[in-house]
């Protein structure tokens, strides 16, 4: 595999757009906004029975969900500690394997319960069509055992170079609670292209603070 490119906050690849610096700020907007939807799910009590709890949200006329919230570990929302962000922005492919994409979606909800530290997992159908994933956690060392578990080994070697030509994965942290979702923000961008063989990867740290 090759080295992991380093970009500077300001690097354009015009063979790789899906990496322009341009993308980070309406990525931090989308990952914002779920937050915000994760906020008012949380303030309508009714919805919280059972824990873990997957709630859909179907636009009328919609046959299948556009946002997914899995609600693992709410009660952590209350304490005032930082929260670790991990988010996700795929570039699906056009033909894609939909039976191996559900099988991961079961590996996925029945890891999830397993990790204390995983506060809650969103995913998002955005107006193109692809998904945005919101991962919380409770910090650093949560989201490394997440890294280490089978559902993200499926992911990363399994689903995600035969399901998408690239991605980007951002991590950050919401330093205070999650009613200040603007507080939100991103210190580190990863990058895959998929296409290319061997993958392609780059790393990019934001100048957030």
């Amino acid at each position: 595999m090759e080295d992991v490119v380093q970009l500077n906050p300001t690097d354009v690849l015009a063979e790789r757009p899906f990496t322009h610096p341009d993308h980070i700020s309406s990525d931090r907007a989308t990952l914002r906004y779920m937050v915000r939807q994760l906020c008012l799910t949380l303030e309508n009590p009714h919805r919280l029975t059972d824990i873990p709890q997957t709630i859909l949200f179907i636009m009328p006329g919609e046959t299948s969900w556009l946002h997914r919230l899995v609600l693992a570990n709410p009660h952590h929302f209350q304490r005032p500690e930082p929260i670790q962000v991990v988010g996700f922005f795929g570039q699906s492919r056009s033909q894609v394997n939909i039976e191996l994409a559900k099988e991961f979606d079961q590996t996925l909800l029945k890891e999830i319960p397993l990790h204390e530290g995983l506060i809650s997992y969103s995913t998002m159908r955005l107006k193109d069509g692809n998904y945005a994933n919101l991962v919380l956690f409770t910090s650093s060392e949560a989201q490394i055992a997440w890294s280490r578990s089978e559902a993200h080994a499926k992911a990363v070697y399994e689903l995600s170079p035969g399901f998408y030509h690239s991605v980007r994965i951002y991590n950050g942290r919401l330093p205070h609670t999650i009613h200040q979702s603007n507080a939100l923000t991103l210190h580190k961008a990863r990058y895959f292209d998929y296409d290319q063989t061997p993958m392609w990867r780059g790393v990019r740290v934001l100048s957030e603070t």
